[in-house]
């Protein structure tokens, strides 16, 4: 790596843990009160976007800032191909799961939409993809470094040893999943943000599981929506051949510094 490519990964690393961690760590020397959920929820967004856009603003252009994170382009069809491949798991959860007595429209929300996006953003787009698009990480690196932090972002949910690593493992191996999907569909955000938020809202509205890890059922049909998208994917790439090859997986050969 040149000595900008170097720098500048350092930058989106730094800014990424502040963006990710930077209320958290705040909150100890802080108190912040809010005068409603929806604030706070604001709140925390905002560590995400105004420190990863000022930073992308300054290395690559303001202007750029859309393309550079994948969004600019795409939306129907990573609304079509979501819907497509994540009904099986839409259908089985309102068939085998109940509505939640207790679940409000603001919560709904917030855990799919917000959810969805937010976390597709910082993670894939960000983090995942500047240094791929941007530096010339490979995708293994540069992949596995955002699904480590990002299964360890859920580790919350679990009750017990095993059931946490569970919970770490299956929200990795699903980080390192949306990141080949948004290169494999030419670069596109929407793909990963609107199965993120379809998944999400699967699962909650529903309530099939506590956690990640689901039930036998659950992790079915998860199984056959994550088929649906490889076979897809395979047939959409098939004259243009896989983005990811032995050209980008430890270091990204196509990146031109």
């Amino acid at each position: 790596m040149r000595r900008k490519t170097i720098i500048n990964s350092i930058i989106i690393i730094i800014t990424f843990l502040i963006s990710f961690f930077g209320r958290q760590i705040l909150s100890h020397f802080i108190k912040i009160s809010f005068p409603s959920a929806v604030w706070q929820v604001a709140f925390s967004y905002l560590w995400w976007i105004v420190p990863t856009v000022l930073i992308l603003g300054l290395l690559y252009g303001f202007k750029n800032i859309a393309s550079d994170i994948g969004i600019h382009k795409g939306v129907f069809t990573g609304l079509l191909f979501s819907i497509i491949t994540v009904l099986p798991m839409l259908v089985s959860s309102a068939i085998i799961g109940q509505i939640s007595e207790d679940l409000n429209l603001g919560e709904l929300i917030q855990t799919t939409i917000f959810a969805g996006f937010m976390e597709e953003y910082l993670f894939r787009g960000f983090l995942f993809g500047i240094l791929y698009r941007k530096t010339g990480w490979g995708f293994i690196p540069a992949s596995i470094l955002g699904a480590l932090i990002f299964g360890l972002g859920h580790i919350y949910q679990g009750s017990t040893f095993l059931e946490t690593t569970g919970v770490f493992l299956v929200t990795s191996m699903g980080a390192v999943w949306f990141s080949w999907l948004f290169i494999e569909w030419n670069e596109n955000l929407w793909i990963p943000i609107f199965m993120h938020t379809l998944m999400n809202f699967s699962w909650v509205l529903f309530e099939v599981s506590s956690n990640a890890l689901g039930g036998f059922y659950v992790n079915l049909f998860r199984v056959i929506t994550i088929a649906l998208t490889v076979i897809i994917t395979l047939f959409y790439d098939k004259k243009t051949g896989l983005r990811i090859n032995r050209n980008n997986l430890f270091v990204n050969k196509s990146y031109n510094a």
